[in-house]
């Protein structure tokens, strides 16, 4: 799951500088620049897709459970209704992508 944690990380941090450029409405050089390098992480992310997609595979119903809770307590934007609804949101696929496994 430790993989899995470090692609989520790259996707928070992202998500977050993002955030944060945003506040005034305009994204200056520096925020783009910065936002840049948090996006240098995905290059690794998309080079281990197979082996994360397998490893998500292999979570158990109590992993995903835990999954989802380090990644409400890691997740923070400004916006708290925003924030709470993408968490749900990842709980919700993390769920549903283990019922889909288990169906097949």
């Amino acid at each position: 799951m430790e993989n899995l944690k470090d692609a989520l990380t790259v996707l928070i941090n992202i998500s977050e500088k993002t955030d944060e450029a945003l506040e005034d409405g305009r994204v200056s050089i520096a925020e783009g620049i910065s936002i840049a390098f948090s996006a240098v992480g995905l290059i690794k992310v998309i080079k281990n897709i197979k082996s994360l997609v397998a490893e998500f595979k292999a979570l158990t119903p109590e992993e995903r459970t835990e999954l989802a809770e380090w990644f409400s307590v890691e997740f923070d934007i400004q916006d708290d209704n925003l924030e709470s609804i993408i968490e749900e949101i990842f709980a919700v696929l993390l769920q549903l992508g283990g019922l889909l496994d288990s169906v097949k």
